[in-house]
């Protein structure tokens, strides 16, 4: 144990006297207040960050098959194709195509209860996020780019596009860009 000097003073008098100083109970409640405000922001970020994780795991959840519905969606492009072809060469009533279009018609239901859709593409505006152009085409009545023909059916799930439409699109005549003649060399200008 310690001895007291004379006129030296406890670590609990020190304390108190600091305490009782001048400018103590200002510095005390503005230190009080910067750090209910840094608990309230912390807290706060916290729930933003509990928020975020929550939403992070349902869109996981929710888009966790896209590679498998993407594989999915080549089988029907084949389907499509067998089709096409099967109505070109058979009768309507033919028992193999009609069930074939059963198959296919079923395979697209499935998909539709799981949250796959087609994209609507032809006649419809073009529109880069959701439609692929692969060729042009000239068009005078058009006033904008609009979807010709769809190459390819896009598909989105649950609204978001998983693949684009493969389109030909119908421009404008004042939007085509312009084609260089070929008569015309640059040599032959100067």
């Amino acid at each position: 144990m310690t001895k007291k000097r004379k006129g030296e003073k406890s670590p609990d008098e020190r304390v108190e006297q600091d305490a009782e100083g001048p400018d103590a109970p200002e510095s005390l409640a503005a230190e009080r207040d910067d750090l209910l405000d840094r608990l309230q922001r912390v807290s706060a970020d916290y729930l933003n960050y509990q928020k975020r994780v929550a939403r992070d795991v349902d869109e996981a959840r929710l888009f966790a098959n896209v590679e498998l519905v993407k594989d999915l969606l080549a089988l029907l492009d084949d389907m499509e194709r067998a089709l096409d072809a099967g109505r070109e060469n058979h009768p309507a009533e033919d028992p193999l195509l009609t069930g074939m279009q059963l198959v296919y018609d079923k395979a697209l239901e499935m998909l539709a209860r799981h949250g796959v859709k087609p994209i609507e593409a032809q006649g419809q505006s073009f529109d880069p996020n959701r439609h692929e152009a692969m060729m042009q085409q000239p068009c005078s009545e058009c006033e904008g780019p609009m979807v010709l023909e769809d190459l390819q059916r896009g598909y989105e799930l649950r609204g978001r596009v998983i693949r684009p439409s493969r389109v030909i699109v119908a421009m404008p005549a004042a939007e085509q860009p312009p084609q260089a003649d070929k008569s015309e060399s640059p040599a032959e200008e100067q």
